[in-house]
């Protein structure tokens, strides 16, 4: 088996991305913060205090993530306390507010739960995985297996990982770690012993 690090521009896109819903999440949180302080007729501070800090720490890292948490250490915390901010916010604004408000909390609830887990992926290292079932490849929720017999040849160089697929088609991945020529010579012979041995297994039959 073999893992070789890789950067996938689909996750790529994700990380960039996490940055602007926490701004989002943040200027909504104060919007509903003032919505609720106004169903409770300017009385008791206390109560939306805390909405007030998660919505301005949810700008702050949206603003300033890649300088103060560049490995997203915190992420997820923050995605977990907004998560229980707008549930427990929702779950209060439907003894005050209209069907309109307490939904749409319930919404960004649900969303900021989705968001616990796909950025979780999201934020660690993608890599591609060779072993004997095939080649598995990162995504948001669960990694997606290219089985051997699927693929005409893998070619791994120092800068670039291609897959090419018996149907004529290719996948093609920057490579994010250091390979020495005895590595890349190993892990190429080993993507076409396991296409070979697959192939000639289906002729056999």
């Amino acid at each position: 088996m073999f893992s070789i690090a890789v950067k996938i521009d689909g996750i790529e896109s994700r990380k960039r991305s996490a940055g602007l819903l926490h701004i989002v999440i943040g200027f909504f949180l104060i919007a509903k913060g003032a919505d609720y302080f106004r169903y409770l007729k300017y009385h008791n501070f206390l109560l939306v205090l805390p909405i007030l800090l998660i919505a301005s720490f949810s700008l702050f890292y949206g603003f300033f993530r890649k300088k103060t948490d560049p490995t997203a250490s915190l992420n997820f915390t923050l995605r977990l306390l907004q998560f229980l901010t707008f549930l427990v916010l929702g779950i209060l604004m439907t003894h005050y507010g209209t069907y309109i408000d307490y939904t749409g909390l319930f919404i960004f609830a649900f969303l900021c739960f989705m968001l616990l887990f796909s950025e979780r992926k999201v934020f660690e290292e993608t890599y591609i995985i060779m072993d004997k079932e095939g080649i598995k490849i990162p995504g948001y929720y669960k990694d997606h297996l290219i089985p051997w017999n699927a693929i005409s040849n893998v070619v791994v160089r120092e800068d670039f990982l291609t897959i090419f697929h018996v149907k004529q088609k290719y996948l093609q991945y920057q490579v994010r770690q250091s390979l020495s020529p005895l590595e890349l010579a190993k892990v190429n012979a080993y993507c076409k012993e396991q296409i070979e041995s697959v192939a000639e297994a289906t002729e056999s039959k």
